[in-house]
């Protein structure tokens, strides 16, 4: 948990403190938002990036990565691939990868509220049991990657072109062989942007 806090830290450092690095071009931005998730897999810290592709002035193409670290077994069990009953305090992480199309219907002020819609993959991989034995580390982990496809909503509020402050609501539908489970989530955070 100390490491993902120190990477998150150090990404966003580096997106507050970095220079536009695509000159006058802002068809193609980098966007990340880290804040707390609320989702029906617990509560979590959550950090999302997505490379925006501009279609046009209201749509936009979006790349996005997601992870919901250590939600708690009994919150994300349905989404968790199967454990042994002798599992002690597992904890299960969620990563998703998806392509996206957002629209961004109208704007007020610096407002943009948005929709979007989307099919990649979700992973659940699940920490059955974590021992540390001297200075060396043992995890039995489980992991179950599958097609998904998302919709939600949000909205974002810049205070300049590279910090604002968003919220975002997401359905995942997780696509199985016999059942569709899904996660619903909401974030809300710091957004940093690269154009």
């Amino acid at each position: 948990m100390r490491t993902f806090r120190r990477i998150s830290l150090a990404l966003l450092m580096a997106l507050a403190l970095a220079t536009p690095v695509f000159a006058q071009d802002d068809r193609v931005s980098f966007n990340t938002a880290v804040g707390p998730s609320f989702a029906t897999m617990g509560t979590t810290f959550s950090t999302t990036a997505g490379l925006n592709v501009k279609l046009n002035d209201r749509a936009a193409i979006v790349g996005e990565f997601g992870i919901l670290p250590h939600a708690p077994f009994r919150d994300a069990a349905e989404i968790a691939p199967p454990t042994p009953l002798t599992a002690t305090s597992p904890r299960v992480n969620a990563y998703h990868w998806n392509g996206n199309l957002m629209v961004r219907p109208f704007e007020v002020g610096k407002f943009q509220p948005y929709v979007t819609g989307g099919i990649g993959s979700f992973t659940a991989d699940a920490v059955i049991r974590d021992e540390t034995l001297g200075t060396t580390r043992f995890e039995d982990r489980r992991r179950a990657t599958n097609l998904a496809t998302n919709v939600g909503a949000g909205v974002m509020y810049r205070f300049n072109d590279w910090v604002g402050v968003g919220a975002d609501y997401r359905t995942f539908f997780v696509h199985r062989d016999e059942t569709t489970p899904h996660v619903n989530r909401f974030t809300a955070g710091l957004i940093f942007s690269l154009k």
